[in-house]
């Protein structure tokens, strides 16, 4: 490289970064983004890297070079000699050593990733690599600059070594992060706090405060990545906030237990501001996380723990730092992590346990009332009083300090009070607000959260709280029923606004006792320990009150014929409360519905005693005071459907309250009892949208399915027909009446919007019934109704509507469904034609669909996917549906002239083909679409396949080439079982005098590289591919190397002609034992045998190959 092309790279980048050249050449962004990607496709590039970094001024060529460099060493690591690549770290060190101070931050970042990259990749070659902790000390010890430069290297050597790298094998990842964590990390741990220390004690004099603040920040997060370590090679889960056991090793041991460590960081925390102050907390939250077993014995514990509580009281008395949200958040992790890493009964005998909790409890409720500025924190604090409540029972009252457990108990029905009283209290502060605050029934994340920590505080004084929450219901439920009076069948937007406002107040605070009452009913515990206690009278209690509030709604809404709503969030949380209820006191419905006696061997009768829960459940319903659990029962399922009638438009209320019927309809006992329910009656014999609204609005068009899945699962479930008194064939009645009215349409009244929603509505309704049909009986029972009168107009409407996602997509989703023969259900008798018709219907209406839109030209604008591929996305699955589906002896039709199965095979062949590949590989299921079909047309449709002209052949093959180097292991393992099934062939039938075997022959002779080409790209693949897509690769190798052995003798000779001399007897030493001990027949038991060969040779190879 020259200064001139130099100049030339300068300004590629700045292009590249700013949009601006700076030479004045007119390049576009992407241009020059793919001219740069020059500099990382070969290792002989290296030296150009380098001169750029010598010789540029430009930051953004030195963050290109340092970033081509970094990926150049991971890709091409062993064409490096161990001597070469401890010259380009020592040079990579040097370079930073001279310049790092100066250089922009992304810059020196770029530059350290490479450091550590080579590091990590060279950590057994040389005992060099595994110094670098020492030669970062010299930065530490040299200036300001250089000390920040070796924080920010150490931090990235901590998270370079605990991150697997793509490309390497979990083995090789964890061999070398465990010797890094036993050589090196507690000498990096130490380091973070050294520097600390010397920040605390001004041993170290910076220019300015920012540096400070730098030196503090980097030395806080190497501090806080040395504990998040992967110790054991967990693999912890980074999503989860929530921090598990640190497992830290014992030589650790001294450091953590030493007072000085823990108070270094809490005065880090109190004297600093975030976000220094918070990475402080959040290392004294990991320290306080570490193993029981780190401390030799009980006393060393119980001194840290009582260091660790000291430090929270002093900081809860001044209330240290938690003006700051973030200080403040994580100051409540560690309050809800310290029960969960140690047991009450060590808490307890703490110095001052009465006065912390007493402290805490006070910053508890100090929290909840400040609710606006703690909704993201609250549900720590819940955590830590609910894992405190939870543990009560395992310690004995004397243990520890005197009457602890009335402390608590005062305490937790303090907090509890406080909470519910902040919560009602919320609504109207939110209402007054005009919109300035977020209203916290809105947050559905951190709602869920604290009612998920509620259950087991509130049982904890239950009687107490029950008093709590039915002294706030009563005077709020007469009050509302008081204003329901005068509003009577008005809706409340039509009330005064004073009225209006006293409404959406108690409704606010409604919706709130509702959820903090499902929550607890939902905690109901059925362990022998706690059952019998006689908690479900007081869940009795409460949920009486809800029902009543539920009744008075529908009540309201079945006077006003649905104008009388009550607000959407409180009808969610009705249906939160339903689901708790639901799951808790549904599952014994059957059993208590049943008579009292059973019946054993034949006629000998004994009476049944019924059992405690039994017991339990029958003086629930008693308590509760509405009648037996079939009246809570026909009340739940009434509000359901209220909902679905008078809720078209709320999308949320009909899913939800759609989700509860289908739990309801799942569970074995509770769908028995559904069936003995009026309503469910009711539901079953009027699913049309004159009495259910929502299903004519379009953006429900999914519901209708899930809405008619449901109940056709009640219908078809063992007596449910006799239960509900209704037919199969009457339930589809109003279903084939609209199918018999489109059916007497012409061709420009079907296309008319008049028809547009009774079609989608038709076609969606008969997917959710297709849904739930599990047997060849069923089945047979819906292909009746359809076959002969209906199935033409889907070819019909597949032809007409062609261009319109929304009809189409309804269309091909339905037959999607009827053409999959789940659980064998596709399965007619001997005689029967059924088979063959239902694939002509699928083959006629692909076809439609298919000559249409190819004859329509891609859209020029708007979403290519939504108006084109997705529809023939859809048109694929079901025809490979039905090719696979194992209910059609596909011989037949050319036996008998039907071009059915020709004509299908041609139209998807020409719908797959006419999408560029590029289109079909960068959509997900579109790909899975195009090379599903394909895998099946090789497997079971290879005449037609060797038919083919060569050029569309080789397009099928050039595309089963590129899927097979996909990501996505389904794809590639498609492709590579394509290849497989042609290799498998060729092997089997070469030599054969078959139309199909000259057809193919007639292929190899226009593109005799093909075997060789699939035998090079399944070998790199193997060799040098991403993991997930091994299994899948080494496949049809087999079946390639007995198809063409020249192939494979090519590709060795190329593989060693690119190796040094000592690699080139290594690898043919690999080579003749992976083919030692191979016979050549492709049976499942030789397959298997090669294919762990293939597995060692690769393990082998990969340690010595260079690229």
């Amino acid at each position: 490289m020259d200064d001139a092309q130099l100049a030339q790279v300068e300004a590629l980048c700045e292009t590249l970064y700013t949009g601006q050249p700076s030479n004045g050449e007119k390049i576009t962004r992407e241009e020059a983004q793919s001219r740069l990607l020059s500099l990382q496709s070969s290792a002989s590039f290296i030296p150009q890297c380098q001169y750029i970094l010598d010789r540029s001024k430009s930051q953004y060529a030195l963050l290109v070079a340092s970033n081509s460099l970094t990926e150049l060493i991971t890709s091409h690591w062993n064409n490096f000699t161990i001597a070469q690549r401890i010259d380009i770290r020592n040079y990579v060190l040097g370079y930073l050593a001279n310049n790092g101070p100066t250089l922009q931050d992304f810059v020196t970042l770029s530059l350290i990733k490479l450091v550590c990259r080579i590091t990590k990749l060279g950590w057994f070659d040389d005992a060099t690599h595994r110094e670098l902790t020492e030669d970062v000390t010299k930065f530490l010890q040299a200036t300001v600059g250089h000390c920040i430069l070796g924080l920010k290297i150490l931090n990235q050597l901590v998270d370079e070594l605990n991150i697997p790298t793509s490309g390497r094998t979990l083995t090789q990842h964890r061999k070398t992060s465990v010797s890094f964590r036993d050589l090196c990390l507690f000498k990096v741990f130490q380091l973070g706090l050294t520097t600390l220390k010397q920040l605390q004690t001004r041993a170290i004099v910076t220019e300015n405060h920012g540096q400070e603040v730098i030196l503090g920040e980097q030395a806080l997060g190497l501090t806080v990545r040395c504990l998040n370590f992967d110790f054991i090679g967990t693999n912890p889960d980074e999503s989860t906030e929530d921090v598990g056991t640190i497992q830290a090793p014992t030589n650790w041991r001294p450091v953590l237990q030493d007072p000085g460590t823990t108070e270094l960081l809490l005065d880090f925390y109190a004297n600093t501001d975030p976000p220094r102050s918070n990475k402080a907390m959040e290392a004294v939250i990991l320290i306080c996380s570490v193993r029981r077993s780190l401390f030799p014995s009980d006393k060393e514990r119980e001194a840290f723990l009582g260091r660790v509580m000291t430090g929270i009281r002093e900081l809860l008395k001044n209330q240290t730092g938690l003006q700051h949200q973030d200080n403040y958040h994580q100051f409540c992790r560690l309050l809800g992590r310290l029960k969960a890493n140690y047991q009450l009964s060590e808490l307890v005998k703490t110095e001052g346990y009465l006065e912390w909790l007493e402290l805490a409890a006070s910053f508890t409720t100090q929290s909840i009332r400040n609710w606006q500025y703690s909704t993201n924190s609250i549900h720590y604090l819940l955590a830590l009083w609910g894992r405190l409540v939870a543990a009560v029972p395992y310690v004995r009252p004397e243990t520890g300090a005197k009457g602890h457990v009335q402390a608590l108990e005062n305490h937790v029905l303090h907090v509890v009070e406080c909470y519910i009283e902040s919560m009602l209290g919320s609504v109207e502060t939110v209402l007054r607000s005009e919109g300035a605050l977020e209203d916290p029934l809105e947050d559905d994340g951190s709602l869920m959260e604290q009612l998920d920590r509620l259950p087991t505080i509130c049982r904890f004084q239950y009687s107490s709280v029950a008093n709590i929450l039915v002294g706030k219901f009563d005077p709020l439920l007469d009050k509302y029923r008081e204003l329901m009076g005068h509003l009577m069948s008005s809706s409340t937007e039509s009330a005064p606004p004073n009225v209006a406002m006293q409404v959406a107040i108690l409704e606010g605070q409604l919706t709130w006792l509702t959820y903090i009452v499902g929550s607890i009913v939902g905690g109901h515990s059925w362990s022998s320990s706690r059952i019998g206690n006689g908690e479900e009278t007081l869940d009795a209690s409460l949920s009486k009150r809800v029902l009543q509030l539920a009744q008075g709604m529908d009540y309201r809404l079945t006077n006003s014929n649905g104008v009388g709503k009550a607000d959407s969030k409180l009808e969610v949380s009705m249906l939160y409360y339903f689901q708790n209820f639901r799951r808790v006191y549904m599952f014994m419905w059957e059993q208590s519905s049943s008579g009292s006696s059973i019946s054993t061997m034949g006629s000998m009768k004994l009476e049944s005693v019924p059992s405690t829960k039994q017991k339990v459940y029958q003086n629930m319903f008693e308590h509760m005071g509405l009648g037996d659990h079939t009246v809570v029962a026909n009340l739940i399922v009434t509000k359901i459907g209220k909902n679905l009638k008078f809720w078209p438009d709320e999308h949320d209320i009909v899913a939800k309250t759609l989700n509860l019927l289908t739990d309801m309809a799942g569970g074995y006992s509770s769908s028995k009892l559904l069936l003995t329910l009026d309503t469910v009656k009711y539901l079953a014999s009027h699913h049309t949208h004159d009495e259910f609204p929502f299903l004519t609005v379009p953006s429900n068009a999914r519901h209708r399915t899930t809405f008619h899945a449901i109940l056709v699962r009640l219908l078809l479930s063992p007596g449910g027909e006799d239960k509900l008194g209704l037919t199969f064939d009457k339930f589809m009645e109003p279903i084939v009446e609209t199918m018999s009215q489109l059916g007497t349409l012409d061709s420009s009244q079907m296309r008319s919007e008049a028809a547009r929603m009774p079609l989608i509505g038709v076609f969606r309704d008969l997917r959710g019934i297709a849904m739930s049909l599990h047997n060849r009986r069923t089945f047979g029972m819906l292909f009746d109704i359809l076959e002969p009168r209906h199935l033409p107009l889907l070819s019909k409407v597949a032809d007409l509507w062609y261009d319109q996602p929304d009809v189409m997509i309804s269309l091909l989703r339905f037959m999607h469904e009827f053409c999959h023969n789940k659980a064998n259900r596709v399965n007619f008798d001997q005689s029967s034609p059924n088979g063959i018709l239902l694939f002509r219907t699928t083959s006629d209406v692909v076809c439609a669909f298919g000559r249409r839109i190819l004859a329509t030209a891609s859209p020029a604008s708007g979403d290519i996917y939504k108006m084109r591929y997705k529809g023939m996305s859809i048109a694929l699955s079901v025809l490979n549906s039905a090719l696979g589906g194992n209910y059609v002896c596909f011989g037949v039709f050319a036996l008998y002239n039907d071009p059915a199965l020709e004509n299908a095979l041609d139209i998807s062949l020409k719908m797959a083909l006419s999408i560029p590949l590029d289109h079909v590989i960068a959509y997900p299921k579109l790909s899975k679409s195009v090379f599903g079909f394909i895998e099946i047309l090789f497997r079971n449709h290879i005449k037609t396949t060797m038919a083919l002209d060569t050029s569309v052949f080789m397009q099928l093959m050039n595309a089963v080439h590129e899927g097979l180097q996909s990501s996505d292991a389904q794809i590639s393992s498609m492709c590579a079982n394509s290849i497989d099934h042609l290799a498998t062939f060729y092997y089997e039938n070469s030599g054969k005098d078959k139309p199909e075997v000259h057809a193919l022959n007639k292929h190899l002779a226009a593109q005799p590289n093909l075997f060789s080409s699939l035998a090079a790209t399944l070998f790199n693949l193997l060799l040098f591919g991403a993991p997930q897509n091994h299994w899948a690769v080494m496949r049809p190798m087999l079946s390639l190397m007995l198809a063409s052995e020249s192939s494979f003798t090519a590709y060795k000779d190329h593989l060693m002609s690119t190796q040094d001399s000592a690699n080139q007897a290594k690898l043919n030493e690999a080579f003749n034992k992976l083919l030692a001990d191979v016979n050549r027949s492709l049976e499942s038991a030789n397959r298997d045998r090669f294919t762990q060969k293939l597995t060692a040779f690769r393990v082998s190879t990969r340690g010595f190959l260079t690229l």
